[in-house]
């Protein structure tokens, strides 16, 4: 009797949560021939990968199909219609779709639980980074060398971008990241699929991806950075879970700064091939913040040579130095130094930080976080004369909400450190965020707090977002003589 409870308990397999890839995940188990038939007992009939809609997508999108058509779903929505209806008629006996609540699952009769690392359950369950990392190795093991993954909490697409730059100078490159799109684990596996599909699989010599929350089986993998350690899963996990996934990349690429900050997760992962970059002085000289220029000496640099960096105009912020010496380190493996400075010198970022005009630096990056925000202000009061802060934003862009308190408390400390002479620095706030920070702001003011003395002029902007110059010429606050950075955190601007 036991050895059939046992028998049967290992022929399921629960995957979990529609929104985020268990689709995908789900269709390689029941169609991959590496997998299909290895938790299945040879005739049986029984459902043995159960889906677990824990969000009720499905049922949402069968409610709303009834009512209006598919004609009323995103492009996404129409994709996981069809793909489930797909698993569902071709493999009725073998897939079942539950919708319960979390403290309804009984996860002892499962042999696996397959999960994002976000998911907010309370168990021990591989995560779909470990299970596309499976699938690869198995599937698309011919390809893991061309593969590069590129994770972090800040610094992920630019990265990506760069590294794309630089290596479309001598090969062909594809490359997925947050501009074409959804950067979950499983994309790696679709992206793939797809160009297996066309036929076009043999015509890239690297494939870059950009992935949230963690590295999947790749060549050479990069954590940029952890800036804010930010909870996920209802507070039973952290951004730092992104680490563990270094073990999956052949070669790990991370700066020292994070590995001083976790040295004693990363030791215990016990991984091989870790290469862990300097990019502090003496390693580093600053010529120029803007347009950026720096001398970079590569620690393991047996005849210590000191490579120049220049950026051009279009790059704003001291980030950027990360950014670059990540995506040098990693290109160094396919072309010489040379080569690869000269590209990075051509390389203009898009759709992030960007000079608007020949006094307007703009940022309105749905992901920006109060290290970011911070780390942009200061560099631009360092950087140029008579600067002016336009700081604003609209709430429910990202998972990851900003808190408008420890914003403008960092700010208040930029302010301190920086000498702004005789000066009164303003800062125009506009939007949601903007008008919670100038709450705050007064609120602070009224208990006469410590920040009168301080050289700070706060506005509020009303019934205007500043976003672009227009807004600035429409406020009438566009000067000649004055240099102007526009942060507003948003996805529509």
């Amino acid at each position: 009797m036991k050895e059939k409870e046992n028998m049967e308990k290992n022929s399921k397999i629960l995957i979990v949560d529609i929104n985020h890839g268990a689709l995908d995940i789900a269709e390689e188990y029941l169609f991959n021939k590496d997998f299909k038939n290895r938790k299945l007992k040879k005739g049986k009939k029984e459902n043995y990968v159960i889906l677990w809609d824990i969000y009720g997508k499905i049922n949402k999108l069968n409610e709303l199909y009834d009512l209006k058509g598919s004609s009323s779903f995103t492009d996404k929505d129409k994709e996981i219609y069809k793909k489930y209806n797909k698993l569902k008629d071709y493999m009725p006996q073998k897939l079942k779709l539950i919708t319960s609540k979390i403290e309804d699952i009984d996860y002892s009769e499962f042999s696996d639980i397959i999960a994002p690392v976000h998911c907010p359950i309370n168990v021990k369950f591989k995560t779909f980074h470990e299970s596309v990392s499976e699938i690869l190795c198995t599937k698309y093991k011919d390809f893991i060398s061309k593969i590069i993954t590129i994770t972090g909490v800040k610094g992920k697409t630019s990265t990506s971008e760069l590294i794309n730059h630089i290596l479309n100078g001598k090969y062909n490159v594809y490359l997925h990241n947050s501009t074409q799109g959804s950067i979950t684990p499983t994309e790696v596996l679709n992206t793939l699929n797809r160009l297996e599909k066309e036929k076009k699989l043999y015509k890239y010599d690297y494939f870059i991806f950009e992935i949230s929350l963690g590295l999947v089986s790749s060549k050479y993998g990069i954590i940029t950075n952890i800036l804010e350690d930010y909870p996920i899963a209802n507070n039973l996990r952290s951004a730092k879970v992104k680490l563990s996934t270094l073990e999956f990349a052949d070669n790990c690429y991370i700066l020292k700064d994070l590995y001083n900050n976790y040295n004693k997760i990363i030791e215990s992962l016990n991984i091989a091939n870790i290469h862990i970059i300097d990019n502090n002085p003496p390693n580093l000289k600053i010529i120029n913040k803007y347009p950026l220029e720096f001398q970079y000496t590569p620690k393991n640099n047996i005849n210590l040579k000191t490579n120049d960096f220049k950026l051009n105009k279009k790059i704003f912020g001291l980030h950027n130095i990360s950014n670059c010496i990540l995506s040098y380190e990693i290109c160094k493996n396919m072309m010489n130094s040379e080569d690869i400075i000269k590209r990075i010198e051509s390389f203009e970022l898009k759709n992030r930080m960007e000079l608007e005009y020949y006094n307007i630096l703009r940022n309105t990056n749905p992901g920006l976080n109060i290290k970011s925000i911070s780390n942009s202000v200061e560099d631009f009061i360092e950087s140029f004369d008579n600067p002016i802060i336009c700081l604003g934003g609209d709430f429910g862009c990202t998972c990851e909400e900003i808190n408008a308190e420890k914003l403008l408390n960092q700010l208040l400390k930029i302010n301190k450190l920086n000498k702004l002479s005789n000066k009164t620095l303003p800062i125009y706030l506009s939007g949601d965020l903007g008008y919670e920070i100038h709450q705050i702001w007064q609120k602070k003011l009224n208990n006469s707090e410590k920040i009168s003395n301080l050289k700070i002029r706060v506005e509020i902007i009303e019934n205007v977002k500043i976003t672009k110059k227009e807004d600035l010429i429409k406020l009438k606050i566009l000067s000649e003589k004055n240099n102007y950075l526009i942060i507003y955190r948003s996805s529509i601007v």
